[in-house]
Formats: structure tokens, sequence, C-alpha cells
């Protein structure tokens, strides 16, 4: 595969792929610790390709083939990162579909641009997961003290970690709590055996969200990922479904 492009973004490369097509363009955003190279990405590419539209994905910064250091990440730069990156390559209409923390910051985006989202599309979504999903201990916040960062085990690799910016940012960053002032057609796919993320926050942020054409669907056999390739096909038939 050829190398990505980059676009410099306050000092930092940021590698994106971009297939032009008709529109609106279609912008993968990655899960923490991943990239524009996992599977959904590609199948999105090749989705594309397909029925000829347009297709943006990106790393954000410290991510994949992005410049950067990982652990001055958190939503809001990560946010800033692809709106950096649509609006130089893609500045019209887009459908953002965002997986795990993707989702996150794809309605983070969706808040800021509601001019220009046409849809949302969420893949096991994690929003607000510095919340909920670190549970920090007294042990766990004297290692943020110490180390500038708390691990946790994965399931994929090695420990993730958890950098203080992320934690603290999160809070400014929560999407939940309220209403999710967002208008446009969003659909929330959810595996019910995901390990990672509990599937009824799929259903929370349908709730909150405004919008009144909101779809969730629930895989019962579904792990995090959402990778296999009935799932993949799932995803494809979602944006086929949006685009008629």
């Amino acid at each position: 595969m050829t190398p990505p492009d980059t676009l410099d973004h306050d000092g930092v490369a940021l590698a994106y792929r971009w297939q032009p097509g008709a529109g609106p363009t279609v912008v993968f955003l990655p899960g923490y610790m991943s990239d524009m190279s996992g599977s959904k990405a590609e199948a999105l590419a090749v989705w594309a390709e397909r029925r000829g539209r347009g297709f943006l994905r990106l790393d954000y910064s410290g991510c994949g083939a992005s410049g950067g250091d990982f652990a001055d990440g958190t939503i809001s730069r990560w946010a800033d990162d692809a709106l950096a990156v649509i609006d130089a390559v893609s500045p019209g209409t887009v459908v953002l579909v965002g997986s795990s923390m993707g989702a996150w910051i794809a309605l983070r985006i969706a808040l800021a641009r509601p001019e220009t989202v046409a849809a949302v599309v969420t893949i096991a979504g994690a929003p607000d997961f510095t919340d909920w999903g670190l549970d920090l201990s007294a042990a766990d916040d004297a290692a943020i003290a110490r180390d500038g960062f708390v691990a946790r085990a994965s399931l994929y690799g090695a420990p993730y970690r958890y950098y203080a910016g992320l934690i603290a940012e999160g809070a400014v960053s929560r999407v939940l709590g309220g209403e999710i002032a967002i208008d446009c057609r969003v659909r929330l796919l959810h595996g019910q055996a995901d390990p990672d993320v509990p599937w009824h926050l799929s259903l929370d942020v349908a709730s909150a969200l405004r919008s009144s054409n909101v779809q969730v669907t629930l895989i019962k056999d579904g792990d995090h990922r959402l990778s296999r390739p009935q799932d993949l096909a799932l995803l494809s038939a979602t944006l086929d479904a949006l685009e008629a």
C-alpha cells in the first residue's frame, strides 16, 4: 500500500487516505489505540469504491502513521485533528462513522458542525468512557500523579495507557448527562457480547439525542470489534440505507 497523505496541523503531520467520489463523504473515525488501517476502515474503503462514494479515513495525532505524542491526546484534540483533515480534504457534507472512542469524537464533531454532518453511525460507541470505563481507585490516582498515566489490561495486546490529560479533559468533553443537541440521522450498532463497552450505553445515547431519526441495532452475539464478515455487511447495509 502506498504511504498515506499528510496534513500539517499545528506542527503535527496528520496522516490520512482520501478516495474521491460522490457525497456526502463518509469519514471513518478510529477508536482508542487504533488507526485507519483496521478491518472496518478497509471494508469501508472497498464499500466506497464500489459505490463511487467519497471516503476519508485518518489517524489522530500520536496514532498510527501520524506524528505527535499519543500521551498528549485528548478527545477535543483528536476531534480537532479530524476536523482539520475534513476541512482541508473534503469540506462538504459528511457522514461520520465512529468506532468505540471514535463514536465519542463523531458526536463531538456533529455538535460542533451541525450544518455539515448529514448522519452519524456509531460502532460499539464508547462516549464518556473516561467517566464510566476506568473506575479509578486511590492507587490509580497515585499512579497518575507519579507516572502521568494509569494502565488497564486489554484483550487486544499490551495494556492500554490512559494519560492524565485525556482523563482530565474527558470531563469537559462529556456528551451524556443531558440532551445531546444533534438533529441529524443517527444509527447505533452494538454487540450484546461486547466485553468492553456495555451495549445499553447505545440505548442511553439514543435516549439523550434530540434527533427523532435514531435507530439502535443490537447484535446478540457481537463482540466489541464488530469486524466479522456479517458485522461488516451490516455496517455496509446501514450506510446503504442512509444513502437511500
